[in-house]
This record gives C-alpha cells, structure tokens and sequence, in this order.
C-alpha cells in the first residue's frame, strides 16, 4: 500500500536553502544579524561626520585668525612708519629713525587707547657742538589722548627710558682735536687724551685728563685737566693758567744760569719751572736755549700754545635737544671703551 507521509530519503533530499526559508527560527536569527551590521555601519559613520565638520571648522578658523593677523601685521607696519616720519620732523633729524611696535593685538589695543611697548632708534643726533652717534629708546604703556581714528589729539609716555652714545671718535674729530685720542680713564667718568702734535720740527705728545659731569638735568659737560704738552727728552709745557716750561734735567744742565738771571731780572734756576714773564724772557730770547741745542721754531710753537686752546679744543658741553619733551632728563652718564654713555628717563610724558 501507498503512504503519504514522505520517506525518510525523500526529507533528506530537501535543499538547505529551502529548509531554511522553511524554519522560522532561522529565518528571524538571520534577519536580526543584518540589522545589527547595518546599526554598527551607521554608528562608525556618524564619528567621522563630526571629526570632518570639526576639521573644517578649524582650518576656516585657522585661516580668519592668519588674515586678522596679517592686516594687525599691515596695520603695524603703517603706523611704524608713520610714527618715523613724526619723530624725524619733531626732532629734526638728518635720517629717519627705527621704529619698532611691540603690540598684539595691535589694532585692538589701538582702538581701545593703550599701546604696550616701542622701541625707537635714533641715529646722529644734534646736541651742539657734537653728534649723538645713536640714541636707544623703549616707551612702554602709550596712553592715546583722543579717539582713532579721526581725533587723536596726542599721547602721554607712562614710562621712557633711553640710551644715549657719544662715540669717542665722533667727539675727536667734532671737537677739533683729530690729533688726539680719547679713552677711558681709572677713576669715574674720567676720558684720558693723548696723541702727537707737530711742533716746529719736533713731534711733541699731548696727554690730558678731562672730567665728566652733568650739568642740571639734561646736560653734560667734559672738562680737560692736567694737560702736557711733552717733548720726549727736551721738556715739557703746561698751556694754560699756572701752567709754564719746563726743561728736563739734562737739559737744564747746559743752560747758563748766569744769562737766564740776567735776561729775566730774576733769579731763576734753568731747572724750574718757568712762568709767566720768565717765559716770556725766554720765548724773546732764544739765545738762552741755545747751549741745550733746542730749536728756536720749537719755542716759537709752544708760544702759541701758551693759552690753553689744547684744552679747549677737547672740552665741551651737551644739551639735550630744545624740542625733546622737559619731563625727558638724564639720569647717569658712565665712560665706556666705546665713548660717553647718557642714561635718559621720564615718567608720564605728553607728546602732540
């Protein structure tokens, strides 16, 4: 007889595929495996959505901040040079001055009425009868006096300070001494000068010390003392009052005594020093040197040294310029290997 029930062989020859369309279960463990893959698929997508948006946010922003900072660069620049112009006119300077703005942000700080800090750098300076070789300066908490950008009425300089440099070949050759060198000295603020003068037919060696001081609050003056002129092995001259000749040993030595005492009136030892109208007797009568072997042209030059004009070409005296701020003042002048350098300060200080 025949049966409907399907045999064993008949269940075993059904397709996988179809057993599984068949079972439920497998048909519901498949479909939630694939929507798990699709949530995950989402979720990875999602991170890198943010991390793209925040990338672009940044290089948009990076690129504004690098415009905002070259137009503070533009700005900056502009009112540098501005700024040298103003300086080059108010102190009527051969060339132009260095300005540098140490300010950022620049315009903000400028809108908002206070500037940070400036360095200026001034060359060749007029301070009568020399030159500033360089003038150093820092500004530091510019107040602007008005509203930018039409009504600036002006500033006030919290706090300046500056550095002021007479360059010692500078003051040679402005002086008139080009002959004579300048140096330090041992003791403060003193400038020791030396150097070689012809004199008639010999070479004669000047040697001086001159004292530094100030004078007031915006000057300074160099004074020379203890000025020689020095004939090696002959004598030596001290110009100026109570100065006079004066003959070395040796020299001395050949001198008749008995003529110089009756030439002068006098009585004078050829070693001493000789002054005034005993120098005048002299310097008439060259005669007298004449047993030393000294040349009467060698007298002839040191007669017209007789004043201290030696001394006077090396002195002389410095003002801070007349259009510089009054609140501007010297606070200490020091002798370096370089030349004489002015420390300058002021506090609070209008310009404009």
């Amino acid at each position: 007889m025949f049966s409907n029930e399907p045999s064993a062989d008949s269940k075993a020859r059904v397709p996988a595929s179809r057993a599984a369309q068949d079972d439920p279960a497998s048909d519901n463990q498949a479909r939630t495996s694939t929507g798990d893959e699709n949530e995950h698929s989402r979720a990875g997508r999602k991170p890198r959505r943010i991390v793209r948006r925040t990338a672009k946010v940044v290089v948009a922003l990076a690129i504004v901040l690098a415009f905002l900072a070259l137009g503070d660069r533009w700005a900056v620049l502009y009112a540098e040079n501005l700024a040298a112009q103003q300086v080059q006119k108010a102190l009527k300077l051969r060339a132009e001055p260095e300005v540098h703005i140490d300010s950022f942000p620049f315009i903000g700080q400028a809108l908002a009425g206070n500037i940070d800090h400036v360095e200026v750098n001034v060359p060749d300076v007029d301070a009568g009868p020399v030159s500033v070789a360089q003038v150093k300066g820092t500004v530091d908490d510019i107040g602007i006096v008005g509203s930018l950008p039409s009504s600036v009425k002006g500033a006030v300089l919290s706090r300046v300070r500056g550095d002021v440099l007479l360059d010692f070949k500078d003051l040679n050759r402005e002086v008139g001494a080009s002959q004579v060198h300048l140096v330090p000295g041992r003791e403060k603020n003193t400038v020791l000068a030396g150097g070689d003068l012809p004199v008639g037919d010999k070479q004669a060696q000047i040697r001086g010390r001159a004292q530094l001081q100030r004078t007031g609050e915006r000057g300074l003056r160099m004074t020379v003392q203890d000025t020689r002129v020095v004939v090696p092995g002959l004598l030596t001259y001290v110009p100026g009052k109570g100065g006079g000749l004066q003959l070395t040993a040796p020299v001395a030595e050949k001198m008749d005594e008995g003529e110089l005492q009756q030439a002068t009136g006098k009585h004078v030892l050829p070693q001493q020093m000789m002054r005034g109208s005993v120098l005048d007797t002299v310097v008439d009568h060259p005669s007298l040197l004449k047993p030393t072997g000294i040349d009467p042209s060698l007298v002839q030059g040191l007669r017209k040294l007789r004043e201290p004009k030696v001394a006077q070409q090396m002195e002389f005296s410095a003002q801070l310029p007349d259009n510089l701020p009054s609140e501007i003042r010297l606070r200490d002048i020091s002798v370096t290997k370089n030349g004489i350098r002015a420390q300058l300060t002021g506090k609070d200080v209008p310009v404009g």
